[in-house]
């Protein structure tokens, strides 16, 4: 863990400023700033794309009455792609756009449906899943004394509005 957040937190922000001064120094400064603004907005548009159709094959799936495994999975991966078009940069903008190309999230979709089985255990019976009920949830306690009867209106009595009338 300590390794993941050494690489995201220093390695990374260290290879994007030297990826966008070395694309600076090749085009110039403005044209880099625009460059990062075009590529974040064409993975913005991209994010939305990919994510209506996952969003449409989920749909799908649970008509037709399966589990999306495998549009959950992309669903993460659109996510993820979405956090990385955040960030300013050409390296974190490069690997956005892979995972927005759907051959490429389907090359990465098994590894990521072991990753995520790995650390979730549903268990099921015949009937459906099983949960552990904490102790004394489900119970239902009455105090009878402290019920109180409803009023009793009677609805003849209220006029009738005007717009209701014939």
């Amino acid at each position: 863990m300590a390794l993941f957040l050494f690489i995201a937190f220093i390695v990374v922000p260290v290879l994007e400023i030297y990826l966008i001064t070395e694309v600076a120094g090749q085009l110039g400064w403005l044209e880099t700033i625009v460059l990062v603004i075009a590529v974040s907005m064409v993975g913005a548009w991209l994010v939305k794309r990919e994510g209506l159709s996952v969003i449409r094959r989920v749909q799908t799936a649970f008509q037709s009455g399966r589990l999306p495994t495998n549009e959950l999975a992309d669903g993460g991966m659109i996510f993820f792609a979405s956090a990385l078009m955040l960030t300013p940069g050409f390296l974190t903008d490069a690997l956005g756009l892979a995972l927005l190309i759907p051959p490429i999230r389907a090359l990465l979709r098994p590894a990521v449906i072991s990753f995520f089985r790995r650390r979730v255990e549903v268990r099921t019976s015949s009937v459906g899943p099983v949960f552990r009920r904490p102790p004394g949830f489900g119970r239902t306690v009455y105090d009878v004394d402290a019920t109180a009867e409803a009023d009793i209106v009677d609805v003849t009595d209220v006029p009738e509005r005007p717009e209701n009338r014939e």
